[in-house]
């Protein structure tokens, strides 16, 4: 059954509405592969066999609900699931199980899908690859001395190894994209507010977006209409001729952040190939990353601290070390720090609006190199986003909608990818695009050689 390992969510529906595959027969293949590879990439906090089976076969049983009917999905540890324990890969939520389905998970159910489990995460969407929490962190899958990135990394794992097609992330800061990045697979940041948080383990307030992480651009639009009510999967066959693309080229080949030449080489290879299908491709000047990824940091922390601080002065240890360290720096933050941040971010926000008066689409590196390995990642180093400013947390800022795409490899044969940037509600023209750049750059069906 290992072919079903690859099977992406549209095929797949399309499959069990002919009646050539059923839902119970390929979630049991599933599970059976989430099993076997779980020691060695580590994607579940939580397996669900008994009720991913019961919905297969409720799935099996009635007529289609929806484009994932029976399909099999799973959802980062911090999305509510009624009767299935959600711990945010916390000791602090250790034995929590939930009385209700967050609004996500509902959806889900409602459309026909099949939710498999829980994946593994960084701790509280904040901490890191830790090794001091009660389930270990999950693992790359093109190299598990690697990390998958974070904070959504057992989502990111899961689809890249082949043990579910689609999964639900959430992403503050890009943790959807990063892992995505990371891992070979297509993530979406959607516009802020678009998908509901109800039911989702809070890590800030104002910045923190659900969204839908696939093997391919087709089953990431799938899963972000069936978890936002949107129709975004009938614009991918839209063409590129004449839409204009700026280039944000300081946020990865400038002053203040300076790519892998490989990553560099690889967006200017995507450019190449936007050209190609009949796009016009210019520079745009954004703000300072700096500007951006400060202003994002500050109230990042600051919220995230306000959501922990009770549990912080009561006991801080129940925390691993990394979510610890991270989770204080907010105490050192002053409310005029935190004012001063959100009257920036509405200044910052307006000049990234004014780039779509000349752009449609902007374009940049998703991460500055592939993944790190777990030594260079977690010896020591528990505030690494101060080295150098990010390339996600611009848009968790502004609210604009930002998918990350695989582009290609480096020269350890680990992922590469690109980040697509549009205006807020129009997710759409970002699946749009990427799906015209996913069937030029050759790397659509690219698998782990170890989990092939």
């Amino acid at each position: 059954m290992s072919d079903l390992a690859w099977l992406g969510a549209g095929e797949g529906a399309r499959r069990i509405a002919a009646g050539t595959l059923t839902a119970e027969r390929w979630t049991e293949a599933l599970l059976a592969r989430c099993a076997a590879l779980q020691p060695a990439v580590a994607a579940w906090i939580t397996l669900d066999a008994e009720g991913a089976l019961a919905a297969a076969r409720e799935a099996d049983r009635t007529a289609p609900r929806g484009s994932l009917h029976g399909v099999p999905v799973g959802l980062k540890d911090c999305i509510d699931t009624a009767g299935l324990r959600t711990t945010g890969h916390s000791r602090l939520f250790l034995d929590r199980t939930p009385s209700k389905d967050a609004a996500i998970a509902a959806r889900l159910r409602q459309a026909g899908a099949v939710i498999l489990g829980k994946h593994a995460m960084y701790e509280l969407s904040y901490g890191g690859p830790s090794f001091d929490l009660p389930f270990p962190p999950a693992r790359n899958p093109w190299d598990p001395a690697r990390i998958p990135g974070g904070s959504s990394s057992g989502s990111a794992a899961a689809v890249a190894s082949g043990q579910g097609p689609v999964a639900v992330g959430t992403d503050a800061g890009g943790s959807i994209r990063q892992p995505a990045a990371y891992c070979g697979v297509v993530g979406l940041k959607p516009t802020l507010g678009l998908v509901s948080r109800e039911g989702v383990l809070p890590m800030t307030f104002t910045m923190g977006e659900a969204g839908p992480m696939a093997r391919n651009v087709e089953d990431c639009a799938l899963l972000l209409d069936a978890i936002a009510g949107t129709r975004t999967a009938a614009a991918l066959g839209a063409g590129l001729a004449g839409a204009r693309i700026g280039v944000l080229r300081s946020f990865f080949d400038g002053a203040a952040v300076r790519a892998a030449d490989a990553v560099i080489a690889s967006v200017e290879h995507g450019l190449s190939l936007l050209a190609s299908l009949g796009a016009r491709v210019s520079e745009a000047s954004p703000p300072s990353p700096q500007d951006l990824d400060a202003c994002g940091r500050v109230i990042l922390l600051a919220e995230a601290y306000a959501n922990h601080e009770a549990q912080l002065r009561a006991d801080p240890t129940i925390y691993g070390t990394l979510a610890r360290h991270r989770f204080v720096l907010g105490a050192f933050l002053s409310a005029a720090d935190l004012l001063q941040a959100q009257r920036r971010r509405m200044a910052l926000a307006r000049q990234m609006d004014a780039l779509f008066d000349d752009h449609d689409l902007l374009l940049c590196a998703a991460e500055v190199s592939g993944a790190p390995r777990f030594d260079d990642a977690v010896s020591g180093a528990s505030f690494p986003f101060v080295s150098a400013p990010s390339l996600r947390i611009p848009f968790n800022l502004t609210g604009h909608p930002a998918l990350s795409l695989p582009a290609g490899f480096d020269a350890d044969g680990m992922p590469l990818a690109l980040q697509i940037i549009g205006r807020r509600g129009e997710e759409g023209s970002i699946l749009a695009a990427a799906a015209a750049l996913e069937a030029r750059l050759g790397v659509r069906d690219a698998r782990p050689p170890r989990f092939g």
